[in-house]
């Protein structure tokens, strides 16, 4: 009777822990997934699928955002529809999802923009940043991610004894240096950050993991930036 008992609890346990546990298919499938192949001078390219659904196509919108003003300037939307071999010798479905949207970048003006393409609500991988003008060596830059990034000046209250002096033995200069943690990224690395390059010399007690500390010259600047998530892009 006693082991009737046990074997009836644990088999409702397990029933009970069968439901609490999400259904794999809930967690990962309804997905759109894709990437941004390239952005360059003949527009943006690359795929995308929605894996509950092969046969359907997918609209991709993509944004192109002023990397120094921060505002869209442009939504473009094409259906991911063209064939790709590359995907179907891979098994993604039929291999039907490529997409190529044309940008007017000479419209924009010249500067640094951010490349983005949404399907099916998510964001696809891959963004990009082209340079228009005298910003075009700025292309070819990868995203590191999204970074905690605060800031600095060379008062006592941020720098300590330190100053205007860099832990690399610089002069630190606004517009310039930042400060990072070097096991994340090597000193002398060029960031992009906001639509500026500026160039890892400096790091600080407070400065850990996937945190970049950007120098003013002044503590009301300092006070001014606060605390932002951005986007850090690796110049090469």
């Amino acid at each position: 009777m006693k082991n009737s008992k046990k074997i009836k609890w644990f088999l409702g346990t397990l029933l009970m822990i069968a439901f609490l546990i999400p259904s794999p298919t809930v967690v990962f499938a309804g997905a759109a997934p894709g990437i941004i192949d390239g952005a360059d001078e003949a527009g943006v390219r690359g795929w995308a699928w929605n894996s509950l659904d092969p046969s359907a196509c997918e609209e991709v919108k993509v944004t192109i955002t002023s990397q120094t003003t921060g505002t869209v300037v442009g939504e473009l939307t094409s259906s991911a529809s063209k064939y790709r071999k590359d995907l179907a010798d891979q098994g993604t479905g039929t291999g039907n999802y490529g997409f190529e949207i044309s940008v007017p970048w000479s419209s924009y003006g010249d500067g640094s923009y951010l490349v983005e393409a949404y399907a099916g609500g998510q964001k696809l991988s891959g963004s990009r940043v082209y340079g228009v003008g005298s910003f075009a060596s700025a292309s070819g830059i990868r995203s590191l991610g999204i970074f905690k990034t605060t800031a600095y000046c060379p008062c006592r209250s941020c720098s300590g004894r330190w100053g205007g002096r860099t832990s690399t033995g610089t002069v630190a200069t606004a517009g310039h240096t930042i400060s990072v943690d070097p096991r994340v990224i090597p000193y002398g690395s060029r960031l992009m950050i906001g639509g500026v390059i500026y160039t890892a010399e400096d790091c600080g007690g407070g400065v850990k993991g996937n945190h970049i500390d950007i120098f003013f010259n002044t503590h009301g600047e300092t006070r001014a930036y606060g605390t932002r998530d951005m986007e850090v892009f690796l110049v090469p």
